[in-house]
């Protein structure tokens, strides 16, 4: 009975946790078209990251190590750019920092051998007035407009497995409509959900390439 109610409990817990991640604020992007095997193709609007290189072997620890040195610039180990409180409220963490808030999704990209853990900040950010990170192992940049291909699944962090397997899947419904990913070494792995309280089985994973632009895919705009 007792351990009934704990595990009712804890689903309850993560149900609270997963809706409350769903209302996050995310990029913008358009749906272009849905490709076969569960893949979508989509166009993003520019937005802000926080982001980090990671030396690990396998993208489940760059994860882990990843979000822990962007989450403390998000939570305030940063220099606030005072100018914003002329135009919006300021959040001050304890340690005098700004405090942002949480986004989605956390990301995660590997590219001629790096890792790269980043957060997308607040659309009320640019790169301008982003606080600046005290940290130099955080740099703030923009990421331009693009347009990604991304297979969504169910699950805890993906293995590296899991990763290649399901970016084989993207690659193979780029090819059948006669599509090209632009950065042929790189992949992203998007993460909407902690890892922790919300359960796995309502947890959202992504992995997604950047594909070419092309005349056909500009029409779609």
């Amino acid at each position: 009975m007792l351990l009934t109610i704990l595990g009712a409990g804890r689903l309850g817990i993560g149900i609270f946790a997963f809706r409350a991640a769903n209302a996050l604020e995310r990029p913008n992007y358009q749906v272009l078209r849905r490709l076969p095997g569960g893949v979508e193709l989509r166009r993003y609007e520019p937005y802000v990251i926080a982001e980090t290189t990671v030396e690990a072997p396998t993208m489940r620890e760059a994860g882990g190590k990843g979000f822990r040195t962007v989450a403390a610039y998000v939570f305030g180990k940063n220099r606030p750019k005072r100018t914003m409180a002329m135009t919006a409220p300021v959040r001050m963490s304890k340690s005098g920092g700004e405090a942002m808030a949480m986004t989605a999704p956390v990301r995660m990209e590997r590219a001629d051998d790096k890792m790269r853990v980043s957060f997308v900040l607040e659309k009320s950010y640019t790169t301008r007035s982003a606080p600046s990170p005290l940290s130099r192992d955080v740099r703030v940049k923009n990421v331009a407009p693009h347009i990604l291909a991304a297979r969504t699944f169910s699950g805890p962090p993906p293995s590296d497995k899991r990763v290649a397997r399901e970016r084989q899947r993207v690659l193979d419904a780029l090819h059948s409509q006669g599509l090209a990913v632009s950065a042929p070494s790189e992949t992203l792995v998007f993460g909407y959900h902690d890892p922790f309280i919300t359960p796995s089985f309502l947890r959202r994973n992504e992995v997604c390439l950047r594909v070419q632009e092309s005349a056909e895919l500009k029409a779609l705009a």
